[in-house]
């Protein structure tokens, strides 16, 4: 007699992730991503459910109460499935792997992405948000699950050629094309058909790039700034950038009341967001706003930086010093509950001062989400305001805080936390911001305390600890953040620990017969390797990991970092000049490989003022050495600072303004 296996029970209670614990409940016995599950699998024989998403996800949360919670749904999953709930910010490497997946077979992702796979992992069908059963334009989960289990019986083959089918299109993926030597691309060049490929897309009245969705991208912003200098027509790329942040600052995906800045917008206006907050977004956000701030002396742009580093300090900062993931898209069951507030609510809550805040913010008795409101100003007027307003604008944030509980996600993660710790002491030391310096370096402190274990890196921690193995982006992250406090402080320690952090990502996630970094290593239980390649929300960790190797290979002097930057540029260069605008990051460590690096090296402790002008600096060439620590200081006499080229120095001064005048006449 054939033995029953016994039931197998939702075991997400003992997880950590929020998100996990979100569906904890969940009628469908999820297990947590790891070997117990494909093991399960394994030994049942059954297909995978592989569901992926994030706590502040707004339809990963309608998915969950419409779908999962249905017990003819849950039944049948449980009946025929190993069902595994997946955090993709615990597991990026996952995410990453089946997202390339969906967008294979969709044409597009996001986020609930909804995998069937093989008992070993291998793809049979991707899509995003399914309801429970077919609906006039989607395909219910249910039908697709039971034509699965229909298939695997009767046209096994089926279910192999599908499979199959995802394994050649992943692996076409993940193949490069031949390189190609940098000496034979022109780095203006490939900067100038970036620039012309965005403004074809470029919105001339609201900014961002296409119409709806939009996303802030800043990380591309971020490069399209730097490169004004670069191109013929710096004019274009000052519409472009101009333009779209100071749409998004008047708009509804900036948070008026608060600070910070929405996910995305769904409109071209940049007014209805989906109202989660993600912690990388504010550090892209922060470092961008305040570097064009300074560059055009314009006091919103600062003003809308500031109140990020508000926000994020205020609602983001956990116990520990480290800082959240995110705040959630939906509070007590409902999208944007936190944010959205009825003229009613507003006029008893502000009396004779309703009317004020109404004609400042655009509210109104009708509202313009489902009748309520999400306040903007409109395009071309001042986000800040007077005294009057600040005073109305904090009794509704106060009032927000009271009616509905806001979720905020206490998932702090290395690479999260290193890029917000960038952000800071960039965004600080170029607006000379004593506090966001401050902030910066105790956060750099903080991290390598929670998530460096000896020769290693985790990726993520709880209030219990850090835990899981960090990913390349991780170590790539960490190292940028490092050898930020190296230029505010000038301490060796930290152009050591950036070091150390990409020779150890070199070792770990760099294979033999690829010039990149894998994301991450996953004991075998996926069907590949994941790259990230692409710039998007977050740069390309092999982006960055590049430019970072051939800035920290310049100061150290390095040549294996210097080395793999340079294979890993050719290596892209084909896709570079394919798509250059999804290669920002790329184009401008090409761009400081062949134009030369700017440095500014200030030996000693006694010359404040000169350090202050190179640190204020916003050139995006630019290194700052300074202090008594760095090899490549201790033949330079102290109290003067030389400005250099590709090594090449300017005779040494001492006066501060005539820095400043040589820094801003250098090509």
């Amino acid at each position: 007699m054939t033995a029953i296996p016994p039931p197998i029970t939702n075991r997400l209670h003992a997880c950590s992730s929020r998100y996990l614990l979100q569906h904890a409940g969940d009628p469908v016995a999820w297990q947590p991503y790891g070997p117990d599950a494909f093991d399960l699998a394994q030994a049942l024989d059954r297909p995978l459910l592989i569901s992926i998403g994030y706590s502040a996800c707004h339809w990963c949360h309608v998915m969950a109460h419409e779908t999962f919670n249905q017990p003819d749904v849950a039944a049948f999953l449980n009946q025929h499935f190993v069902c595994i709930k997946v955090d993709r910010e615990e597991h990026p490497d996952v995410d990453a792997l089946y997202m390339e997946a969906l967008i294979a077979q969709q044409g597009s992702g996001g986020w609930p992405i909804t995998v069937f796979a093989t008992p070993a992992g291998v793809p049979i069908y991707c899509a995003t948000y399914l309801p429970p059963y077919r609906s006039s334009h989607l395909p219910g989960l249910l039908t697709i699950a039971e034509k699965i289990v229909h298939l695997r019986t009767h046209q096994p083959e089926a279910i192999a050629e599908a499979s199959h089918e995802y394994e050649k299109s992943l692996a076409s993926q993940h193949a490069l094309p031949p390189s190609v030597p940098t000496s034979s691309v022109d780095a203006d060049a490939v900067i100038e058909q970036m620039v012309e490929d965005l403004y074809q897309r470029f919105d001339p009245e609201f900014g961002g790039f296409g119409h709806q969705p939009k996303f802030p991208q800043p990380y591309l912003l971020d490069i399209l700034w730097r490169s004004r200098s670069l191109v013929v027509d710096p004019a274009r790329i000052e519409t472009m950038v101009l333009t779209t942040l100071k749409a998004m600052a008047n708009g509804g995906i900036h948070d008026h009341i608060d600070g910070g800045f929405f996910r995305y917008a769904t409109d071209r206006f940049w007014i209805t967001p989906h109202f989660e907050k993600m912690l990388y977004d504010q550090a892209g956000l922060l470092a961008l706003y305040a570097t064009v701030a300074v560059d055009t002396n314009d006091r919103d742009l600062r003003w809308v930086a500031e109140r990020i580093f508000s926000f994020s300090s205020t609602t983001l900062r956990l116990a520990s010093g480290l800082y959240a993931s995110s705040t959630d898209a939906d509070s007590e069951g409902e999208e944007g509950g936190y944010y959205l507030l009825s003229a009613n609510e507003l006029s008893d809550l502000l009396g004779a001062g309703y009317q004020t805040f109404a004609e400042f913010y655009g509210t109104s008795a009708g509202g313009n989400f489902e009748g309520r409101n999400i306040v903007h100003r409109p395009l071309g007027a001042s986000p800040r305001a007077d005294d009057a307003i600040a005073s109305l604008r904090q009794a509704v944030s106060d009032y927000r805080r009271q009616r509905v509980t806001l979720g905020i996600d206490d998932k702090a993660t290395c690479d999260g936390n290193a890029s917000w710790t960038s952000a800071l002491l960039r965004a600080g030391r170029v607006m000379a911001d004593a506090t966001m310096i401050a902030a910066g370096l105790d956060l750099m402190q903080c991290i390598r305390d929670a998530f460096r274990h000896g020769d290693d890196l985790l990726h993520v921690c709880y209030p219990s600890g850090a835990t899981i193995d960090a990913y390349a982006s991780d170590y790539v992250n960490y190292a940028g953040a490092a050898l930020e406090a190296f230029t505010v402080t000038g301490e060796m320690t930290w152009l050591d620990e950036s070091s150390w952090a990409l020779t150890r990502v070199i070792a770990r996630f760099m294979n033999s017969d690829r010039p990149d970094l894998s994301i991450g290593r996953h004991g075998g239980m996926l069907p590949f390797q994941s790259f990230d390649r692409y710039d998007g929300a977050t740069p390309s960790t092999n982006s960055l990991f590049a430019w970072l190797a051939q800035r920290v290979g310049f100061i150290t002097r390095d040549p294996q970092l210097q080395q793999v930057a340079s294979r890993l540029l050719e290596a892209y260069l084909p896709l570079i000049e394919r798509v250059p605008s999804s290669f920002s990051i790329l184009c401008w460590t090409l761009a400081e490989r062949d134009l030369g690096t700017t440095e500014v090296l200030i030996p000693g402790d006694s010359t404040p003022e000169l350090l202050d002008v190179a640190l204020t600096s916003t050139r995006g060439d630019l290194i700052v050495v300074h202090g008594t620590g760095a090899a490549i200081l201790e033949d330079l006499a102290p109290g003067v600072a030389y400005l250099c080229h590709d090594r090449v120095c300017q005779l040494p001064t001492s006066d501060p303004e005539r820095l400043r005048s040589a820094l801003a006449g250098l090509a």
